[in-house]
Protein backbone atom coordinates (compact mmCIF):
# COMPACT_ATOMS: atom_id res chain seq x y z
CA UNK A 1 0.00 0.00 0.00
CA UNK A 2 1.43 3.40 -0.94
CA UNK A 3 2.24 5.84 1.83
CA UNK A 4 -0.29 8.64 2.63
CA UNK A 5 2.24 11.31 1.68
CA UNK A 6 2.45 9.89 -1.86
CA UNK A 7 -1.32 10.03 -2.32
CA UNK A 8 -1.49 13.56 -0.95
CA UNK A 9 1.34 14.66 -3.21
CA UNK A 10 -0.40 13.15 -6.23
CA UNK A 11 -3.61 15.05 -5.41
CA UNK A 12 -1.66 18.30 -5.15
CA UNK A 13 -0.04 17.58 -8.48
CA UNK A 14 -3.43 17.09 -10.11
CA UNK A 15 -4.88 20.25 -8.58
CA UNK A 16 -1.82 22.36 -9.39
CA UNK A 17 -0.19 20.85 -12.48
CA UNK A 18 3.44 21.69 -13.04
CA UNK A 19 2.95 23.55 -16.30
CA UNK A 20 5.16 26.15 -17.92
CA UNK A 21 8.65 26.64 -16.58
CA UNK A 22 10.27 23.93 -14.49
CA UNK A 23 13.35 23.99 -12.29
CA UNK A 24 15.24 22.11 -14.98
CA UNK A 25 14.14 24.70 -17.55
CA UNK A 26 13.46 27.97 -15.69
CA UNK A 27 12.29 31.06 -17.55
CA UNK A 28 14.97 33.40 -18.84
CA UNK A 29 16.32 35.51 -15.99
CA UNK A 30 14.76 33.36 -13.26
CA UNK A 31 16.98 32.28 -10.40
CA UNK A 32 17.46 28.57 -9.90
CA UNK A 33 16.20 27.57 -6.44
CA UNK A 34 18.74 26.86 -3.75
CA UNK A 35 18.22 23.80 -1.57
CA UNK A 36 18.30 24.08 2.21
CA UNK A 37 18.72 20.71 3.93
CA UNK A 38 18.41 20.56 7.71
CA UNK A 39 18.89 17.54 9.94
CA UNK A 40 16.62 17.74 12.99
CA UNK A 41 18.23 15.21 15.30
CA UNK A 42 15.86 12.61 16.71
CA UNK A 43 12.52 13.86 15.35
CA UNK A 44 10.37 10.79 14.81
CA UNK A 45 8.03 10.11 11.92
CA UNK A 46 4.96 9.55 14.10
CA UNK A 47 5.37 12.94 15.79
CA UNK A 48 5.78 14.70 12.43
CA UNK A 49 2.64 13.03 11.06
CA UNK A 50 0.66 14.14 14.11
CA UNK A 51 1.94 17.71 13.78
CA UNK A 52 1.09 17.84 10.08
CA UNK A 53 -2.39 16.45 10.70
CA UNK A 54 -3.00 19.16 13.31
CA UNK A 55 -1.91 21.89 10.92
CA UNK A 56 1.29 22.71 12.81
CA UNK A 57 3.44 22.25 9.68
CA UNK A 58 1.80 24.64 7.24
CA UNK A 59 4.63 24.96 4.74
CA UNK A 60 5.57 21.32 4.16
CA UNK A 61 4.06 18.49 2.20
CA UNK A 62 2.97 15.46 4.25
CA UNK A 63 5.98 13.81 5.92
CA UNK A 64 7.49 10.54 4.76
CA UNK A 65 9.19 7.91 6.93
CA UNK A 66 12.97 7.57 6.69
CA UNK A 67 14.36 4.18 7.72
CA UNK A 68 17.68 4.86 9.40
CA UNK A 69 20.71 2.79 10.33
CA UNK A 70 21.13 0.19 13.04
CA UNK A 71 21.83 1.07 15.75
CA UNK A 72 19.35 3.90 15.27
CA UNK A 73 21.81 6.44 16.67
CA UNK A 74 23.31 9.65 15.30
CA UNK A 75 26.85 8.50 14.51
CA UNK A 76 25.95 5.48 12.36
CA UNK A 77 22.85 7.21 11.00
CA UNK A 78 24.54 10.34 9.67
CA UNK A 79 27.60 8.40 8.58
CA UNK A 80 25.37 6.33 6.30
CA UNK A 81 23.39 9.31 5.04
CA UNK A 82 26.44 11.46 4.26
CA UNK A 83 28.58 8.66 2.83
CA UNK A 84 27.89 9.85 -0.76
CA UNK A 85 29.61 13.13 0.16
CA UNK A 86 32.64 11.33 1.55
CA UNK A 87 31.78 10.73 5.21
CA UNK A 88 34.23 8.12 6.53
CA UNK A 89 33.21 5.22 8.79
CA UNK A 90 32.35 6.44 12.29
CA UNK A 91 34.97 6.12 15.00
CA UNK A 92 32.39 4.95 17.51
CA UNK A 93 28.70 4.20 17.83
CA UNK A 94 28.57 7.03 20.38
CA UNK A 95 31.10 9.64 21.49
CA UNK A 96 32.46 7.32 24.19
CA UNK A 97 33.82 4.33 22.29
CA UNK A 98 36.24 1.41 22.40
CA UNK A 99 39.38 1.64 20.28
CA UNK A 100 40.23 -1.94 19.34
CA UNK A 101 43.66 -0.99 18.00
CA UNK A 102 44.72 0.64 21.27
CA UNK A 103 42.61 -1.66 23.46
CA UNK A 104 41.13 1.17 25.49
CA UNK A 105 38.01 3.29 25.77
CA UNK A 106 38.29 6.75 24.23
CA UNK A 107 36.14 9.83 23.82
CA UNK A 108 33.62 11.06 26.34
CA UNK A 109 32.59 14.53 27.51
CA UNK A 110 35.97 16.24 27.13
CA UNK A 111 36.40 14.63 23.70
CA UNK A 112 33.35 16.63 22.57
CA UNK A 113 34.89 19.99 23.50
CA UNK A 114 37.52 20.22 20.77
CA UNK A 115 37.19 20.50 17.04
CA UNK A 116 40.10 18.13 16.48
CA UNK A 117 38.43 15.21 18.23
CA UNK A 118 34.75 15.93 17.69
CA UNK A 119 34.49 17.50 14.23
CA UNK A 120 37.54 16.84 12.11
CA UNK A 121 37.59 13.73 9.98
CA UNK A 122 33.95 12.87 10.71
CA UNK A 123 30.59 13.35 9.01
CA UNK A 124 30.18 16.53 11.11
CA UNK A 125 32.73 18.34 8.93
CA UNK A 126 30.36 18.04 5.96
CA UNK A 127 27.71 20.34 7.42
CA UNK A 128 27.86 24.00 6.43
CA UNK A 129 26.45 24.73 9.86
CA UNK A 130 27.20 22.58 12.89
CA UNK A 131 26.54 23.76 16.46
CA UNK A 132 29.46 24.77 18.63
CA UNK A 133 30.72 21.58 20.35
CA UNK A 134 31.14 23.38 23.68
CA UNK A 135 27.54 24.56 23.63
CA UNK A 136 26.32 21.12 22.56
CA UNK A 137 28.10 19.56 25.53
CA UNK A 138 27.08 22.28 28.00
CA UNK A 139 23.38 21.65 27.39
CA UNK A 140 23.75 18.34 29.23
CA UNK A 141 24.63 20.31 32.38
CA UNK A 142 21.10 21.75 32.39
CA UNK A 143 19.00 18.94 30.90
CA UNK A 144 15.69 20.86 30.91
CA UNK A 145 16.81 24.41 30.10
CA UNK A 146 19.77 23.40 27.91
CA UNK A 147 17.90 21.94 24.91
CA UNK A 148 15.56 24.94 24.79
CA UNK A 149 18.34 27.54 24.93
CA UNK A 150 20.63 25.64 22.56
CA UNK A 151 17.74 25.25 20.14
CA UNK A 152 16.98 28.97 20.10
CA UNK A 153 20.64 29.83 19.49
CA UNK A 154 21.12 27.14 16.82
CA UNK A 155 18.06 28.20 14.81
CA UNK A 156 19.26 31.81 14.85
CA UNK A 157 22.73 30.75 13.69
CA UNK A 158 21.33 28.54 10.91
CA UNK A 159 19.30 31.50 9.65
CA UNK A 160 22.37 33.75 9.70
CA UNK A 161 24.72 31.25 8.04
CA UNK A 162 22.23 30.34 5.31
CA UNK A 163 21.63 34.01 4.53
CA UNK A 164 25.38 34.67 4.23
CA UNK A 165 26.13 31.50 2.27
CA UNK A 166 26.03 31.15 -1.50
CA UNK A 167 26.14 27.36 -1.44
CA UNK A 168 23.53 25.96 -3.88
CA UNK A 169 22.86 23.09 -1.44
CA UNK A 170 23.28 24.16 2.18
CA UNK A 171 23.46 21.49 4.91
CA UNK A 172 22.72 22.36 8.55
CA UNK A 173 22.59 20.21 11.66
CA UNK A 174 20.20 20.96 14.55
CA UNK A 175 21.09 18.82 17.55
CA UNK A 176 18.92 20.24 20.34
CA UNK A 177 15.78 18.36 19.29
CA UNK A 178 17.22 15.00 20.32
CA UNK A 179 18.06 15.93 23.91
CA UNK A 180 14.71 17.71 24.06
CA UNK A 181 12.98 14.44 23.14
CA UNK A 182 15.04 12.47 25.66
CA UNK A 183 14.53 14.81 28.60
CA UNK A 184 11.77 17.35 27.97
CA UNK A 185 9.41 15.21 25.95
CA UNK A 186 7.42 15.94 22.80
CA UNK A 187 6.24 19.43 23.79
CA UNK A 188 9.65 21.05 23.30
CA UNK A 189 10.37 19.12 20.10
CA UNK A 190 7.05 20.34 18.67
CA UNK A 191 7.93 23.90 19.60
CA UNK A 192 11.31 23.62 17.87
CA UNK A 193 9.87 22.10 14.69
CA UNK A 194 7.14 24.77 14.58
CA UNK A 195 9.85 27.43 14.80
CA UNK A 196 11.51 25.97 11.71
CA UNK A 197 8.18 25.88 9.91
CA UNK A 198 7.62 29.56 10.64
CA UNK A 199 11.03 30.50 9.28
CA UNK A 200 10.50 28.35 6.19
CA UNK A 201 7.27 30.23 5.50
CA UNK A 202 9.24 33.48 5.35
CA UNK A 203 11.83 31.93 3.05
CA UNK A 204 9.16 30.70 0.64
CA UNK A 205 7.51 34.12 0.58
CA UNK A 206 10.71 35.69 -0.80
CA UNK A 207 10.12 35.22 -4.54
CA UNK A 208 13.40 36.93 -5.45
CA UNK A 209 15.41 34.22 -3.72
CA UNK A 210 13.66 30.90 -4.50
CA UNK A 211 14.47 28.01 -2.21
CA UNK A 212 13.29 24.49 -1.56
CA UNK A 213 13.60 23.22 1.99
CA UNK A 214 14.10 19.62 3.10
CA UNK A 215 14.02 18.58 6.74
CA UNK A 216 15.12 15.10 7.77
CA UNK A 217 16.10 13.31 10.95
CA UNK A 218 18.78 10.76 11.70
CA UNK A 219 16.53 8.46 13.74
CA UNK A 220 13.25 8.43 15.62
CA UNK A 221 12.46 8.57 19.33
CA UNK A 222 10.08 6.39 21.29
CA UNK A 223 8.28 8.29 24.07
CA UNK A 224 7.14 5.96 26.82
CA UNK A 225 7.91 4.94 30.40
CA UNK A 226 11.46 3.56 30.44
CA UNK A 227 13.19 0.91 32.54
CA UNK A 228 16.85 -0.03 32.73
CA UNK A 229 17.84 -3.26 31.00
CA UNK A 230 19.92 -5.79 32.90
CA UNK A 231 23.06 -6.46 30.88
CA UNK A 232 25.91 -6.32 33.39
CA UNK A 233 24.29 -8.78 35.78
CA UNK A 234 23.58 -11.31 33.03
CA UNK A 235 27.19 -11.13 31.84
CA UNK A 236 28.63 -11.51 35.33
CA UNK A 237 26.44 -14.52 36.05
CA UNK A 238 27.86 -16.11 32.90
CA UNK A 239 31.40 -15.58 34.17
CA UNK A 240 32.37 -12.47 32.21
CA UNK A 241 34.14 -9.41 33.65
CA UNK A 242 33.29 -5.88 32.54
CA UNK A 243 36.21 -3.50 32.15
CA UNK A 244 37.93 -0.94 29.98
CA UNK A 245 40.22 -3.32 28.06
CA UNK A 246 40.32 -6.86 26.69
CA UNK A 247 42.70 -8.75 28.98
CA UNK A 248 41.58 -12.36 28.61
CA UNK A 249 38.73 -14.55 27.40
CA UNK A 250 36.44 -13.36 30.19
CA UNK A 251 36.86 -9.66 29.40
CA UNK A 252 33.95 -7.64 28.00
CA UNK A 253 34.06 -3.91 27.24
CA UNK A 254 30.69 -2.14 27.27
CA UNK A 255 31.12 1.60 26.45
CA UNK A 256 28.21 3.66 27.74
CA UNK A 257 27.56 7.34 27.10
CA UNK A 258 23.95 8.32 26.49
CA UNK A 259 20.76 6.58 27.58
CA UNK A 260 19.80 4.50 24.55
CA UNK A 261 18.10 1.24 23.67
CA UNK A 262 21.12 -0.47 22.18
CA UNK A 263 24.43 -1.71 23.55
CA UNK A 264 27.71 -2.51 21.83
CA UNK A 265 30.09 -5.00 23.40
CA UNK A 266 33.68 -5.95 22.62
CA UNK A 267 35.08 -9.37 23.49
CA UNK A 268 38.12 -11.53 22.97
CA UNK A 269 38.08 -13.20 19.52
CA UNK A 270 35.84 -16.24 19.47
CA UNK A 271 33.84 -15.26 22.56
CA UNK A 272 31.05 -13.54 20.67
CA UNK A 273 28.64 -16.52 20.70
CA UNK A 274 29.05 -16.99 24.45
CA UNK A 275 28.39 -13.32 25.18
CA UNK A 276 25.31 -13.29 22.94
CA UNK A 277 24.04 -16.46 24.59
CA UNK A 278 24.57 -14.94 28.05
CA UNK A 279 22.30 -12.05 27.06
CA UNK A 280 19.55 -14.21 25.58
CA UNK A 281 16.59 -13.72 27.87
CA UNK A 282 18.20 -10.97 29.97
CA UNK A 283 15.73 -8.34 31.10
CA UNK A 284 15.05 -5.89 28.29
CA UNK A 285 17.03 -7.72 25.59
CA UNK A 286 15.21 -8.24 22.29
CA UNK A 287 18.17 -9.89 20.56
CA UNK A 288 21.94 -9.81 20.21
CA UNK A 289 23.77 -10.02 16.88
CA UNK A 290 27.37 -10.95 16.20
CA UNK A 291 29.58 -11.67 13.21
CA UNK A 292 31.33 -14.98 12.70
CA UNK A 293 33.20 -15.86 9.54
CA UNK A 294 31.04 -14.58 6.66
CA UNK A 295 27.70 -14.49 8.46
CA UNK A 296 25.79 -12.66 11.17
CA UNK A 297 23.97 -14.55 13.90
CA UNK A 298 20.87 -13.15 15.59
CA UNK A 299 20.23 -14.61 19.05
CA UNK A 300 17.23 -13.80 21.24
CA UNK A 301 14.30 -15.19 23.23
CA UNK A 302 12.38 -15.73 19.98
CA UNK A 303 15.10 -17.94 18.49
CA UNK A 304 18.31 -17.90 16.46
CA UNK A 305 18.85 -16.99 12.82
CA UNK A 306 21.72 -16.67 10.37
CA UNK A 307 22.11 -13.76 7.96
CA UNK A 308 24.35 -13.89 4.90
CA UNK A 309 24.97 -11.50 2.02
CA UNK A 310 26.50 -11.47 -1.43
CA UNK A 311 26.96 -8.69 -3.95
CA UNK A 312 26.96 -9.02 -7.72
CA UNK A 313 26.75 -6.32 -10.38
CA UNK A 314 26.24 -3.69 -7.69
CA UNK A 315 23.21 -5.47 -6.20
CA UNK A 316 23.23 -6.58 -2.57
CA UNK A 317 21.36 -9.82 -1.94
CA UNK A 318 20.56 -11.15 1.53
CA UNK A 319 19.59 -14.53 2.92
CA UNK A 320 17.74 -15.12 6.19
CA UNK A 321 17.70 -18.60 7.67
CA UNK A 322 16.02 -19.27 10.99
CA UNK A 323 17.90 -21.99 12.84
CA UNK A 324 15.40 -22.11 15.70
CA UNK A 325 12.29 -20.02 16.14
CA UNK A 326 12.18 -16.75 14.20
CA UNK A 327 13.98 -13.94 16.07
CA UNK A 328 13.23 -11.24 13.47
CA UNK A 329 9.70 -12.46 12.63
CA UNK A 330 10.52 -12.77 8.94
CA UNK A 331 9.52 -16.33 8.06
CA UNK A 332 6.11 -15.35 6.63
CA UNK A 333 7.62 -12.53 4.58
CA UNK A 334 10.38 -14.83 3.37
CA UNK A 335 7.77 -17.33 2.20
CA UNK A 336 5.86 -14.60 0.33
CA UNK A 337 8.99 -13.29 -1.39
CA UNK A 338 10.04 -16.79 -2.36
CA UNK A 339 6.59 -17.56 -3.77
CA UNK A 340 6.77 -14.32 -5.77
CA UNK A 341 10.00 -15.46 -7.41
CA UNK A 342 12.28 -12.97 -5.64
CA UNK A 343 14.66 -15.62 -4.25
CA UNK A 344 17.48 -17.11 -6.29
CA UNK A 345 18.14 -20.88 -6.16
CA UNK A 346 20.24 -20.45 -3.00
CA UNK A 347 17.65 -18.36 -1.19
CA UNK A 348 19.24 -14.92 -1.59
CA UNK A 349 16.83 -12.01 -2.16
CA UNK A 350 17.73 -8.49 -3.27
CA UNK A 351 18.01 -5.81 -0.60
CA UNK A 352 15.46 -3.72 -2.51
CA UNK A 353 12.89 -6.53 -2.39
CA UNK A 354 13.48 -6.98 1.34
CA UNK A 355 13.07 -3.22 1.84
CA UNK A 356 9.75 -3.06 0.02
CA UNK A 357 8.43 -6.07 1.93
CA UNK A 358 9.53 -4.91 5.39
CA UNK A 359 9.18 -1.11 5.30
CA UNK A 360 6.17 -1.31 7.67
CA UNK A 361 7.42 -4.32 9.62
CA UNK A 362 8.06 -4.22 13.37
CA UNK A 363 11.74 -4.31 12.31
CA UNK A 364 11.88 -2.07 9.20
CA UNK A 365 14.41 -3.17 6.57
CA UNK A 366 16.18 -5.31 9.17
CA UNK A 367 18.58 -7.40 7.11
CA UNK A 368 20.32 -4.62 5.20
CA UNK A 369 20.59 -2.51 8.36
CA UNK A 370 22.06 -5.34 10.41
CA UNK A 371 24.54 -6.19 7.67
CA UNK A 372 25.64 -2.56 7.25
CA UNK A 373 26.23 -2.20 10.99
CA UNK A 374 29.08 -4.71 10.69
CA UNK A 375 30.20 -3.85 7.16
CA UNK A 376 31.19 -0.28 6.38
CA UNK A 377 29.43 2.06 8.80
CA UNK A 378 31.83 1.67 11.71
CA UNK A 379 35.61 1.89 11.68
CA UNK A 380 35.73 -0.61 14.55
CA UNK A 381 32.57 -2.73 14.57
CA UNK A 382 31.54 -4.22 17.89
CA UNK A 383 31.87 -7.91 18.64
CA UNK A 384 28.21 -8.06 19.71
CA UNK A 385 25.44 -5.49 19.21
CA UNK A 386 22.32 -5.69 21.38
CA UNK A 387 18.89 -4.37 20.44
CA UNK A 388 16.67 -3.79 23.46
CA UNK A 389 12.91 -4.13 23.62
CA UNK A 390 10.82 -0.97 23.43
CA UNK A 391 10.63 0.61 26.87
CA UNK A 392 14.17 -0.37 27.93
CA UNK A 393 17.45 1.53 27.92
CA UNK A 394 21.05 1.27 29.01
CA UNK A 395 23.82 3.82 29.38
CA UNK A 396 25.60 6.29 31.62
CA UNK A 397 24.75 5.96 35.31
CA UNK A 398 25.43 9.70 35.74
CA UNK A 399 22.83 10.70 33.15
CA UNK A 400 20.49 8.12 34.62
CA UNK A 401 20.63 9.96 37.95
CA UNK A 402 20.32 13.54 36.71
CA UNK A 403 18.31 13.25 33.49
CA UNK A 404 14.69 12.01 33.73
CA UNK A 405 14.33 9.94 30.56
CA UNK A 406 11.15 10.59 28.54
CA UNK A 407 12.08 8.86 25.26
CA UNK A 408 14.98 7.10 23.60
CA UNK A 409 16.24 5.44 20.43
CA UNK A 410 18.81 2.92 19.23
CA UNK A 411 17.02 -0.38 18.71
CA UNK A 412 15.91 -2.07 15.48
CA UNK A 413 12.19 -1.54 16.06
CA UNK A 414 9.88 0.72 14.09
CA UNK A 415 9.33 3.80 16.31
CA UNK A 416 13.03 4.32 16.95
CA UNK A 417 14.18 3.32 13.48
CA UNK A 418 11.92 5.68 11.55
CA UNK A 419 13.12 9.22 11.19
CA UNK A 420 11.29 11.63 8.94
CA UNK A 421 11.68 13.44 5.61
CA UNK A 422 9.71 16.62 4.91
CA UNK A 423 9.96 18.86 1.87
CA UNK A 424 8.41 21.94 0.35
CA UNK A 425 8.98 20.40 -3.10
CA UNK A 426 6.97 17.63 -4.76
CA UNK A 427 10.01 16.50 -6.71
CA UNK A 428 11.44 14.67 -3.72
CA UNK A 429 8.40 12.38 -3.58
CA UNK A 430 7.33 11.99 -7.20
CA UNK A 431 7.68 9.73 -9.00
CA UNK A 432 7.39 7.30 -6.11
CA UNK A 433 10.65 5.35 -5.86
CA UNK A 434 10.07 3.30 -2.74
CA UNK A 435 10.77 3.99 0.93
CA UNK A 436 13.43 6.46 2.01
CA UNK A 437 16.47 5.01 3.75
CA UNK A 438 19.69 6.42 5.07
CA UNK A 439 21.41 4.98 2.01
CA UNK A 440 19.18 6.58 -0.64
CA UNK A 441 18.28 9.94 0.94
CA UNK A 442 21.14 12.06 -0.42
CA UNK A 443 20.98 10.68 -3.99
CA UNK A 444 17.27 11.57 -4.06
CA UNK A 445 17.90 15.08 -2.71
CA UNK A 446 20.55 15.78 -5.32
CA UNK A 447 18.40 14.24 -8.06
CA UNK A 448 15.87 16.99 -7.36
CA UNK A 449 18.46 19.76 -7.11
CA UNK A 450 20.95 19.00 -9.86
CA UNK A 451 20.44 15.47 -11.14
CA UNK A 452 23.38 13.78 -9.40
CA UNK A 453 25.41 13.72 -6.21
CA UNK A 454 28.67 15.69 -6.52
CA UNK A 455 31.78 13.54 -6.37
CA UNK A 456 33.33 13.59 -2.88
CA UNK A 457 36.70 15.28 -2.62
CA UNK A 458 39.66 12.92 -2.12
CA UNK A 459 40.29 14.70 1.21
CA UNK A 460 37.53 15.97 3.47
CA UNK A 461 37.64 19.75 3.82
CA UNK A 462 36.34 21.09 7.10
CA UNK A 463 33.39 23.41 6.71
CA UNK A 464 32.99 26.42 9.01
CA UNK A 465 31.81 25.51 12.50
CA UNK A 466 30.39 28.21 14.71
CA UNK A 467 33.18 30.06 16.49
CA UNK A 468 35.96 28.03 14.89
CA UNK A 469 38.09 28.56 11.82
CA UNK A 470 37.97 25.83 9.16
CA UNK A 471 40.98 23.57 8.86
CA UNK A 472 42.03 20.81 6.43
CA UNK A 473 41.13 17.34 7.60
CA UNK A 474 42.85 14.02 7.25
CA UNK A 475 40.92 11.44 5.25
Amino acid sequence: MKQPFVLAAAVLLLLFPLGGATEENPPVGAARPRTLVICLDGVGYDLAVEMHRRGELRHFLPPAPLITSFPSDTNPGLTEMLAPLGAPPARGYEDHYFDTAQNRVRGGVFHRLTRKHFIEGTYRALFHYHPNPVRMTAEYAAPVLGPWLNGVISLARIREEFKKSREPVFFAYFEASDLAAHINGAWLVRQQVRAFDGWVGKLLADREHPVRVILFSDHGNDPRKMRAAELAGALRRAGFRLGGAIKDERSVVLPQFGLVSTAVLYTAPGREPAVAEALRGARGVDFAVYRRNDALYVVGPKGTARLEAREADGTLRLRYRAESGDPLLLECILAELTAAGEADPEGFISADAWLRATAEHIYPDPLRRLWASFHGLMAQPASVVVSLEDGYYTGSWLLDVFAPLQATHGNLRRAQSRGVVMSTDLGLFLPYRGPFTGANLLPRIFAVHSGSVPAPAPMLVALPVEGMAPAPLSP
